[in-house]
């Protein structure tokens, strides 16, 4: 199973969505996945894997890929 945590625009920056309960506001896109992707490390109440997305200019959510791990 999956959780969205979906990075959507807000009036003053950038807020995350997890469990339909929005974040506070961060002033750029990278500062609100950064604390998105905290927030689900902490989750660790859910067996569900984490999937971020992102909202467009057009409105549609985008999967993000998610970063490379090195060893």
């Amino acid at each position: 199973m999956e959780k969205c945590i979906d990075i959507i625009p807000h009036s003053s920056g950038w807020i995350y969505v997890l469990d339909g309960q929005p974040s506070a506001s961060y002033p750029c896109y990278d500062l609100a996945l950064k604390a998105a992707r905290a927030q689900a490390a902490r989750d660790v109440q859910t067996l569900r894997r984490p999937v971020f997305r992102r909202m467009e200019v057009s409105g549609e959510m985008t999967n993000l890929v998610p970063p490379a791990c090195h060893p």
